[in-house]
Order: structure tokens, then sequence, then C-alpha cells
């Protein structure tokens, strides 16, 4: 025991000894010495030392190791410095109750300009670490939604090289914005409120570009952060966006759908799929019908144009345009297959817990049918409104059209056939997210059937 009291002792004398050679008044060589020792004198359950150390840390100088590019005073290679500064800023930020401090906060932009896709150290691993843990209250996503900031990430996601570097941006990225959200949810928050607003200009104009124009991984990654972020934004904040970002809502509409038809158009596992109904679903919120359905309009003329050059060398281009004209149709189809699947899937469950009286759990697969229905269903509620808004227009193809309403008729059945079972059961639908979502679905399709073929 008094070996341990004296080691402690020992311990707690050499973290003083380096705080007098970290203070303002000492020379930077003292400084250099005392930030370098400091971080492997502390021991992590040691809150009590971390405490003492966060304290007495001469914040204003590790600004400067961050910041500057050569310290007067130093031998050592500025590479360095930036390294002890970050060892130093890594070891406060494992703790929450340390990592919002004003002091952490305050180093988010610094720390962002450390942040290289060529870096061959651990640094710019590190510091997406230290921003991941750093901003998570509102003074932290407020310095970490500037545009320069972000810019700093966005920069190292698309151009790494290093897989754990791109999915860490990627990870920083999406818990800012739903930290952000959720807050705005929770209270009015004028100052964050604007920030995320603002900072979507610079999400949208690069990830909806590299949604379209990268063919590689990047395409996901983009996918991925888009459809987390969009459905987490409000319809209020969104509207904000469109009135300030009028010129560029266009570009931003188009890099998105073209993305997503190449996107839709391969081979997807799950996630990526999920992830691709995610964002359709959210842009339909925030955008309206006409950017998904719009192209319906051309497809009489498109059908004409690719069988008139049928048997033309040059039927490429026709070819291309009727794709793009119809595939809107190709989502309805793709949507309605996922759902009918999904639902079956759910019929046979619940009919075999009313034959069997037992509750069947199956965690992964019950949990991904509550969230994607009702966004399958959000999509196709959109289709019928559009079409039923739309039906007399002589732009569209009355066999795809005809298509399109059978389609959602089968549909119809499915959801009609568990609804009706559901009710049988007696059991209270009032919490019943996918009871809830077929009855909404049924009520709309109600409404919107009469539409009729356009002659």
């Amino acid at each position: 025991m008094e070996t341990v009291a004296s080691s402690s002792k020992d311990r707690s004398a050499e973290i003083d000894r380096c705080l007098s050679m970290i203070a303002p008044s000492a020379s930077n060589e003292s400084k250099f010495v005392g930030m370098m020792i400091l971080p492997k004198l502390l021991e992590k359950d040691n809150m009590k030392d971390i405490e003492k150390v966060f304290k007495g840390m001469n914040f204003k100088f590790l600004e400067r190791l961050l910041r500057t590019n050569q310290v007067e005073g130093s031998e050592l290679p500025d590479s360095i410095l930036k390294e002890i500064a970050v060892n130093v800023l890594s070891c406060f930020a494992r703790y929450e109750m340390l990592a919002s401090e004003k002091n952490m906060v305050e180093r988010i932009p610094a720390l962002s300009l450390l942040l290289s896709p060529h870096d061959q150290s651990d640094v710019t691993k590190e510091v997406l670490q230290i921003l991941l843990h750093i901003a998570v209250k509102k003074e932290g996503l407020v310095k970490m939604l500037d545009p320069d900031v972000l810019k700093n990430v966005f920069d190292v996601l698309l151009n790494t090289q290093n897989k754990e570097e791109r999915e860490s941006c990627t990870e920083l990225i999406n818990s800012v914005y739903t930290r952000s959200a959720q807050l705005l949810d929770e209270e009015k928050i004028p100052s964050l409120f604007s920030t995320v607003k603002y900072s979507l200009n610079t999400l949208l104009s690069i990830l909806s570009n590299t949604l379209n124009n990268y063919q590689d991984l990047l395409k996901f990654e983009a996918l991925k952060i888009l459809s987390t972020v969009l459905p987490a934004i409000t319809v209020e904040m969104m509207t904000q966006v469109k009135l300030e970002q009028e010129k560029k809502i266009e570009s931003w509409l188009d890099n998105l759908l073209n993305g997503l038809r190449q996107i839709l158009t391969s081979k997807l596992n799950d996630t990526l799929r999920d992830n691709a109904m995610l964002l359709v679903s959210a842009l339909l919120r925030h955008f309206g019908n006409d950017w998904l359905f719009k192209s319906l309009q051309d497809t009489k003329s498109a059908k004409r144009k690719k069988e008139k050059a049928a048997t033309d060398k040059a039927s490429e281009p026709a070819m291309k345009a009727y794709a793009k004209a119809t595939f809107p149709f190709l989502l309805i189809n793709l949507v309605a297959i996922e759902a009918k699947v999904m639902l079956d899937d759910i019929n046979d469950r619940v009919v075999r817990e009313h034959n069997e009286e037992k509750t069947i759990i199956q965690h992964e697969r019950q949990a991904r049918q509550e969230m994607m229905i009702p966004v399958y269903f959000e999509i196709l509620e959109a289709a019928m409104e559009y079409l039923a808004f739309n039906y007399e227009s002589n732009g569209m193809d009355p066999e795809l059209l005809l298509k399109i309403r059978t389609t959602l008729s089968e549909v119809m059945e499915v959801v009609s056939e568990l609804l009706k079972f559901l009710q049988g059961t007696r059991e209270s639908l009032d919490d019943n997210l996918i009871a809830q979502a077929c009855i909404r679905m049924i009520a709309l399709w109600m409404a919107e059937e009469g539409y009729e073929m356009p002659e």
C-alpha cells in the first residue's frame, strides 16, 4: 500500500512539474517538453489527475501549435509539434464531461486545418475522432458546421485512399447533422438552426455532384450521408434553403435524380437499396412530386422516338432518353416489389403468432420493416397523388400508365389483406406503426383511385 501511495504521490508531483513547464510564462522549449510528457502521465481511470491537467492546460499554446508552421525556440519538425497538440487534446476528448468544454470546442477550426487526405501519419484519423467527441452540444455543432470546417472534412472524404478515414468522415458528418436535428426538435435554437440551414448549401452542392459523377465507393458514401441527413432536416428548414438557394436547386435535383437512377438500376444489397429509398422519400417530402415523376410527361414522345430508332444505327440516344423518361415507372415497380415482399412476410408472421398464440421476435427484420414500409408507402402515395393530378396529360404513355395502375392495385391487395387480418385479431392497432401506415395507404388509394386513362 505504501508503494502504491508513494507511486501516486510521485506521479502527482511529476504532473505538477509538467504543468509549471507549460505555464504561459515558461519558455517555448519548456512547454514542448511538458506537453510531450503530460499524456504519458495520465491514467485513463484517474479523473482527478485528468481534470487537474485540463484546468492547468495552456490552451493558447496548443492553438499556436495547431496553427503555426514554425514555433520559435523549437528544434522539432512542425509535424511533431502538431502531433504533440493532437495527443494532448485526444486525452481530454475521451471524456464526455471535458470534450464539450469551451476550451475544446474552440479548437475545432484549428483541428480541422490538420485534416489531410494525403496524411502519412495517424493525425487525420485522430483529429476526426476528436471532432466526433467534441461536436456533441450546441456550441460544438455550430463550430463544426462552419463551411470552412466542413470543406476540410469533405476534402478528406473525397480524396483519401484510406478506408478508415473515409468512414470516419461519414460518421462525423452524420453525427453532427443528426445531433443538430435532435436538439432543434427539442428546443428552438436560432444560432444552430441558422448554421445547419446555411451549411446545407455546402453539403448538397458537394454530395449531389458526388452522387451523380463519381463511379466508385464515394457514390455510396454520399448516398449514406444524404439518406441520413435529409430525412432528419425539417420541411421548415428546407423551405428556407430553397428560397435562399433558388438558383442552385435545379442543379442539385438533377444530380440527385441522375445519381439515384444510376444506383437503383444496378444490383444492390439491402442496405444500399434502403438508403436509396430513404433518400427518395426525403426528397419527395422536401421538393414535391414533380422532381421525380415529371419525366412521365415525356414517355409518349420518348416511346415514339425509341420505336422509330429501333432499326436505326443511332438508336442509342433514343434508348437512353426512353430509359430516363420511364425511370419513375421502374422505381414504382421496385418499391412495389419490396413492399409486397415485406408485407407478405409480416402477414406470415402475424398468422403464425395468432395460430400458435405466441409472440415471434425477429429484431433486425422487424426493425427494418417498421423503418422501410412507411418509406415505401410514402413513395407510392406520391405516385398516386401525381397521377391523380396529371392523369389527363397528353404526354404520358397510356400503356405505361395502365401498368403503373396495375402495380399499385396489386400492392393495395396485399395491404388490404394484411390490414383485414390485423383488424380481425381484435388487438389495438393504435401503436402498430405498420398498421397505421396501411390505414393511411388505403385511405389515400380510395380517395385517388378514380383517375382515368388519357385518350
